[in-house]
């Protein structure tokens, strides 16, 4: 069986491994990008041949593990290349039914949502300091997984990731990013350059943040959702509602909500959301740290 996703099918592979695993082969268009732009098989094939390495380092992350080809022994990788093998993750809840959905948060307290948010946090921070400067790119939270005991994070989506790979001789480009979940200018430098920054991490990170601690005070809202302007529109303007509740009025229960959190968590939310660099990934575990002990 196969389940369809934006770039391709996941299917799972049989017999049982352990770890277990599934195989993501691309679809038509997917394969046409491959077949025609060698820096985009070249993407894929460098993270299947450092499989072990990025294990290792960055072993939160979901790696490509071994290369599909249509042949056994490929002369021309570019145009073998199928998709490649993964980890199956078991029993693990995508972020954002654990934000969103009432079932999936009954065992879910304020020090567990901290230590998930440090957690978070500090492997991206681990990942923007790889000698490859990984950049996540669409940071929805369908891309995070949560572990059934609450105690892991972690990323799926390792293919689509930008990075530097051998001392910057091959750069890797995004492809798209998920409404809701951009930085502003993240859109037009993806026109121009198809390139983004970690400072685009950073921002995005806040707002999976804001999100997971504002699901604790029962307001599980997104920081930019306002009225019925749309929340890219907001981002792009640095129009965060809750730095200005005059101009922007949200109902009473969300504004109750976001006071109960400390100051030092609302200034670093603001400063993020309307000034000209988000906080970085590793001062947000910190500040989240900190936070965790007060609780």
């Amino acid at each position: 069986m196969g389940t369809a996703g934006g770039a391709g099918a996941v299917y799972q592979l049989m017999p049982r491994t352990d770890p277990p695993l599934v195989a993501k082969i691309y679809n038509d268009k997917v394969l046409q990008f491959i077949r025609s732009d060698r820096k985009y098989a070249q993407r894929i094939i460098a993270l299947g041949l450092h499989r072990d390495e990025l294990a290792k380092s960055l072993s939160f992350a979901t790696w490509p593990r071994r290369l599909i080809f249509n042949e056994r022994e490929p002369k021309d990788a570019q145009q073998a290349l199928l998709g490649f093998t993964m980890e199956r993750l078991v029993g693990t809840t995508s972020l954002i039914d654990l934000v969103t959905q009432q079932n999936a948060r009954f065992k879910i307290t304020p020090d567990t949502t901290a230590f998930l948010c440090i957690t978070l946090a500090a492997q991206l921070a681990r990942m923007h300091r790889h000698p490859w400067t990984f950049v996540f790119g669409d940071m929805s939270p369908n891309n995070f997984h949560i572990t059934a005991d609450l105690t892991k994070v972690r990323f799926i989506d390792t293919d689509g990731f930008q990075f530097d790979y051998n001392n910057g001789m091959y750069t890797f480009r995004l492809s798209g990013l998920t409404p809701g979940f951009k930085s502003p200018g993240a859109d037009a430098s993806l026109q121009r350059t198809g390139r983004l920054t970690t400072t685009h991490d950073d921002f995005v990170l806040a707002i999976l943040l804001f999100m997971m601690l504002m699901a604790d005070k029962g307001m599980p809202i997104h920081p930019f959702q306002c009225g019925d302007t749309p929340e890219d529109v907001r981002i792009e303007k640095r129009q965060f509602p809750l730095s200005d509740p005059v101009q922007f009025p949200l109902p009473a229960p969300v504004v109750a909500a976001w006071n109960e959190l400390p100051q030092k968590l609302r200034d670093a939310f603001t400063r993020t959301f309307t000034g000209p660099t988000p906080i970085p990934a590793a001062e947000w575990e910190t500040i989240l740290t900190d936070y965790r002990r007060c609780l």
